[in-house]
């Protein structure tokens, strides 16, 4: 548990000087698209090894310590959480592109993707 929550440490390190590399080339820094390759990379080796360690050398072990009523109950809120997931993100996705376009009017928003 110490090593994945380690990882998850790493990960949004990583991410957060992603995020400033990425702000400095925007900024003029050239230099800095060295260090975005680098931690792209970095990303991209990590998170297989880290979604190995989750869900084959973690959440299977764990699941023996709970009932099949506990499991299943479990399972079920994952499945749940992930159908409305894609959901939440697509919404989310609309709004913040009518908030982008300024569209005021209504019947534009509910065909929005009509007036692009």
């Amino acid at each position: 548990m110490d090593e994945l929550i380690q990882d998850h440490v790493k990960a949004r390190e990583t991410t957060r000087a992603l995020v400033a590399a990425k702000d400095r080339y925007l900024g003029g820094d050239k230099a800095a698209l060295a260090d975005i390759f680098s931690r792209i990379e970095f990303l991209v080796d990590f998170y297989p090894r880290h979604i190995q360690k989750e869900d084959k050398d973690s959440f299977i072990p764990f699941m023996k310590y709970f009932s099949k009523a506990e499991q299943d109950a479990m399972l079920q809120e994952g499945k749940e959480y992930d159908r409305k997931m894609i959901h939440r993100k697509y919404e989310k996705l609309v709004l913040d592109s009518e908030a982008a376009l300024d569209i005021k009017d209504v019947k534009m928003k509910v065909n929005w993707m009509d007036y692009l």
